[in-house]
């Protein structure tokens, strides 16, 4: 009945929007996602992602969503506060400033004072949030059944993004898996230089509430006091990309959701994050199969590009290698030209997955989340580095990475790895 009521809700804002779609239509569709709820404004953010399906005029559009809603009142603040910690709720705080200091769809944040005088964060979600976002996903859910009266492929490609985002939305809907996450990713980057993940405070966090250590620092959506800084700007780019990398292809893990809002200028010239709600998980062999076909884009082996995706399972077994290899050659030669320097990497990913179009590649949501999360890294260091290329930064360090865990020595040793743990469960099943 909800969805039912919530669907003539997005028909009446459909109609409001219909007259101005002929003269602006990414305007239009702006405004319709931006009030239909908090889920439509995600699945704005990530549509943005894709203008292999909806255009880049579009798409350009859809990048500028930003996050943001009205704060709820200081008296339910008061309430779930309660609710979480019991009526004496200042005994956790000495100090807590009801004033959000931002405010977006699934949560807010307040700065607080612990009674050892450090300086806090506190992240609340939203009152109903998980019932207005599963509302959202069904009638999302319910529309793609329209478009798929005019176009399959258009209505499976945003089905694979509506289960996407309520993948990670179930992730983002409770704080203490946000707090496993950023306790994660500070231990996996503890060694990273120029990056720095905030301490969690367990002890005061719940499924409802996260306290977090509080940044100072520059967000990185302003642009004009990044640029006026004093601090290396190219190497501040450089951190920012050796972090990407090291998040996932060392670990396997990533922050997926790296806009220049969740990102800060700390004083001493580091690049705080915050925001762990949607994580990118990718295993060991996907990893190498992505970084085994940048690294075939770069020196031009389409063979073996299109190789490894059969190889991968990413296109069908079926699939021609030498109608895919022609394929990959179209996408590589206009990428790549004749200079590394002129390769953008987030756009060779793009491509590739628009692929789907022709070679029905399986869509992968931690691709989809690898391909954001690039995008949104190259577009934080174009704006630090105009003449920024991931590749030209990064190429060092994925060099000495692809020794270690490509080359042939590093295939032996995962060969007998392999070979040890099939023995070793042979052995424990006898």
């Amino acid at each position: 009945m909800i969805s039912i009521l919530n669907f003539f809700r997005l028909s009446f804002l459909f109609l409001i929007f219909a007259p101005i779609y002929p003269l602006d239509k990414s305007r239009a569709v702006y405004c319709f996602l931006r009030f239909s709820g908090p889920s439509f404004i995600k699945l704005g953010q990530m549509l943005s992602t894709r203008p292999d399906l909806i255009g880049e005029k579009l798409a350009s559009a859809l990048s500028s969503f930003q996050d943001e809603l009205p704060s709820f009142c200081s008296k339910k603040v008061k309430k779930i506060l309660d609710q979480e910690f019991g009526e004496n709720f200042s005994k956790f705080f000495s100090e807590f400033d009801f004033t959000p200091i931002a405010s977006a769809s699934i949560a807010q944040v307040h700065r607080a004072t612990l009674h050892d005088k450090k300086i806090v964060a506190v992240k609340i979600l939203r009152p109903r949030i998980a019932q207005i976002m599963a509302r959202d996903i069904t009638t999302l859910k319910l529309l793609i059944k329209f478009v798929a009266i005019f176009s399959k492929f258009l209505a499976k490609s945003f089905y694979d993004i509506a289960d996407l985002l309520q993948q990670t939305t179930k992730s983002e809907l409770d704080l203490l898996q946000e707090a496993a996450n950023a306790t994660k990713l500070r231990e996996d980057l503890k060694d990273v230089k120029g990056f720095y993940v905030p301490e969690i405070f367990w002890q005061f966090s719940t499924s409802k509430i996260l306290v977090l250590e509080w940044l100072d620092g520059i967000p990185f959506s302003n642009k004009k006091q990044i640029q006026n800084s004093h601090f290396d700007k190219k190497e501040i780019a450089q951190n920012l990309v050796v972090s990407y990398f090291s998040q996932v292809y060392v670990h396997g893990f990533f922050h997926a959701d790296m806009h220049p809002g969740n990102l800060f200028l700390l004083k001493n010239g580091a690049i705080g994050v915050v925001d762990f709600g949607i994580v990118g998980k990718i295993d060991k062999k996907t990893r190498l199969a992505v970084a085994e076909i940048l690294i075939g884009f770069l020196n031009k082996d389409y063979q073996r590009v299109a190789q490894i995706h059969v190889d991968a399972g990413l296109v069908p077994a079926t699939t021609s290698v030498a109608d895919l290899a022609l394929s990959c050659r179209k996408i590589g030669e206009i990428i790549v030209g004749s200079n590394v320097k002129d390769v953008s990497i987030a756009k060779l990913l793009s491509n590739l997955i628009a692929m789907t179009r022709d070679y029905q590649m399986v869509t992968r949501p931690e691709l989809l989340l690898l391909q954001k999360t690039l995008l949104l890294v190259e577009g934080v260091g174009v704006t630090l580095d105009p003449n920024l290329n991931i590749w030209d930064l990064a190429r060092p360090w994925i060099t000495d990475w692809a020794k270690k865990n490509i080359g042939f020595d590093a295939k032996i040793r995962d060969a007998l790895s392999d070979l040890f743990e099939l023995a070793r469960k042979f052995l424990r099943s006898v």
